[in-house]
């Protein structure tokens, strides 16, 4: 394992976090050769995996602030899994990579103001912060296969539904999805009304003072697309 100068990821302003997380999970930092700083967290454990010969404290404290969620026992990507594995329907409808994007995605909605707060680069916080997350392309590619005669295109509500999330989590400001929302939801007023639901309510979910669970919020979320598969025909 090559020697990490943890000197040029922790300064003055992740520091207490570092320190903060250090006394509860054993954090081992690992390089790697992939481009992306990526983290692998079980119990009490995690792995940071950092670039080689890329040294950045903003990739660094992102994170940080994943293993930051975990101790506030905040695991909401993993229980949507468990909600949508409970659906044969909608099990088939969400991909493994979707879960994952949703998962990431939803941590980013919440990491992001405290990532802001430490006083990180907003341009910093994703490795793709400068492409835009739903292009009119995307939109005329969801609207081509989206529906064929009374079925309904798994692989084109998997990407829709990918699409708006990425959108709402999306840390740059200067990318108005206005357009593409209206687009989206004129193609499924049902389902776009039931993931914005759901994403308002991850927003306004207070992780450092709320008492309610945030497995209501996926709870909620499962029942609102009950009625929308119902007598649908999924291919």
């Amino acid at each position: 394992m090559s020697y990490i100068d943890t000197d040029k990821l922790i300064d003055s302003r992740n520091r207490a976090l570092w320190e903060d997380l250090n006394t509860t999970y054993e954090i081992t930092l690992v390089e790697s050769t992939d481009i992306e700083y990526r983290c692998y967290s079980e119990m009490n454990k995690s792995i940071i995996y950092v670039p080689l010969n890329n040294y950045c404290p903003d990739s660094f404290t992102h994170e940080l602030l994943h293993i930051y969620l975990r101790k506030k026992e905040i695991f909401i990507g993993a229980n949507f899994q468990l909600t949508i594995a409970s659906s044969k329907i909608l099990n088939n409808i969400f991909s493994s990579g979707l879960l994952e994007h949703i998962g990431n995605c939803l941590d980013h909605i919440k990491m992001l103001p405290k990532y802001l707060e430490l006083g990180f680069a907003r341009e910093k916080f994703l490795l793709d912060y400068y492409t835009p997350k739903c292009t009119d392309i995307e939109i005329k590619a969801i609207e081509k296969g989206y529906k064929n005669g009374k079925a309904y295109n798994i692989q084109a509500i998997d990407f829709y539904i990918g699409k708006y999330i990425g959108m709402r989590a999306d840390p740059n400001i200067q990318y108005n999805y206005e357009e593409q929302y209206k687009k989206l939801q004129k193609i499924d007023k049902a389902l776009f009304n039931a993931v914005e639901k759901f994403i308002n309510s991850w927003e306004n979910y207070a992780i450092e003072v709320s008492n309610n669970s945030y497995r209501d919020i996926t709870s909620n979320f499962y029942n609102n697309l009950k009625p929308w598969i119902t007598n649908k025909v999924f291919v």
